[in-house]
């Protein structure tokens, strides 16, 4: 017990030299010298700013007048705009009518445009065709609408061996009945099913006819083969042997 305070002592002296050797340094240290401080000249103030000139008793009821505010402030009054001529629309005649048919109860057409790339198009009233709109749809004609009231009459008219002729005419034009062209869902779907039932009749038959030929290619004659020495042998050998056991 002894030792350790003895070894404390020791600590807290050599502690107390070093607080002492350093306070002694700091006590040598010379304060810093400063230089005089330089008088700074005198700056004379800035000018007052110029008088603005006061506005006219006019800018300020102006002012006064146009409250900012108002609904309608910086709004122009309404401008009477002339009306500008359209330019009307040359004929479609590369506009072809193929067909009309009904569709849920509702007429539609079928068109190609030659400036569209000749492109199917199925329509109803209110398309669009290009420049034109389908104004009506009836039995074998179509309505194009252009601009300004312009009416083009698209015509169907069906030739021999299937051929069909759109022709652009005037609304007044009565062309030629075609009776069918309208077909209703039901006759569609029955003609639909009488081709799906003709194609398998056809594949069919065409199938036999190919087993059949197959069947001949495969045919061949049969020879007689030459009988065999050694199976004629056998077979006198055994008459000879049933006809002694009869014996």
């Amino acid at each position: 017990m002894r030792r350790l305070l003895q070894i404390v002592s020791a600590l807290l002296a050599a502690l107390a030299l070093a607080l002492a050797w350093r306070l002694v340094q700091v006590l040598r240290v010379k304060p810093p010298v400063f230089a005089e401080v330089r008088q700074v000249p005198r700056i004379d103030p800035l000018p007052p700013p110029p008088r603005r000139p006061t506005p006219p008793g006019s800018a300020i009821d102006a002012i006064v007048d146009g409250n900012l505010f108002e609904v309608e402030r910086g709004q122009k009054p309404p401008q009477q705009h002339e009306e500008t001529a359209e330019t009307p629309l040359p004929p479609p005649t590369n506009v072809v009518l193929h067909g009309v048919f009904v569709r849920e109860g509702e007429p539609m057409a079928i068109l190609t445009d030659a400036a569209g790339g000749n492109k199917q198009l199925t329509v109803r009233v209110g398309d669009s065709v290009g420049d034109y709109e389908v104004g009506e749809i009836e039995r074998d004609r179509v309505t194009l609408l252009g601009r300004g009231g312009q009416r083009f009459l698209l015509q169907l008219d069906i030739h021999k061996g299937g051929a069909v002729k759109s022709a652009v005419g005037p609304p007044g034009a009565r062309p030629r009945p075609t009776p069918g062209t309208v077909r209703t869902p039901a006759q569609a779907r029955a003609e639909a099913v009488q081709r799906a039932a003709q194609a398998r009749r056809t594949t069919a038959a065409q199938r036999a006819a190919a087993a059949r030929a197959r069947a001949a290619q495969n045919r061949t004659p049969q020879v007689a083969k030459p009988p065999d020495p050694t199976q004629q042998r056998l077979e006198a050998l055994k008459r000879l042997r049933e006809a002694a056991q009869a014996r």
